[in-house]
């Protein structure tokens, strides 16, 4: 079994115009990284657009802390982090008001 080893799929854009339907058999080796996603909801309980996520992980063995990154949450409030996700570790997530 072939395995593309890139993670990317370019197609010309002129061949799109000439079909209306596209079928692409594309298999990808298996992942270890974990999908952390939610909602940010404002006091009022409605999604909270521009919303900054932050990410951090924690080593259970001596607690030091290792910030590895920011979102923002999109008009809908969802936000969305993968992470190369250790047993060792636990992950917090801090969640700031967007500026006005």
């Amino acid at each position: 079994m072939n395995c593309f080893r890139k993670s990317s799929l370019k197609i010309n854009g002129a061949k799109l115009q000439s079909r209306p339907e596209y079928h692409f058999d594309i298999q990808l080796e298996k992942s270890i990284y974990q999908i952390i996603n939610g909602t940010v909801y404002s006091q009022d309980q409605k999604p909270c657009a521009s919303a900054v996520v932050q990410i951090t992980q924690i080593d259970c063995r001596d607690n030091t802390r290792s910030l590895l990154g920011y979102t923002l949450s999109d008009e809908n409030g969802y936000y969305l982090f993968s992470i190369k996700a250790k047993a060792c570790m636990k992950y917090e997530l801090a969640v700031y008001a967007p500026l006005l």
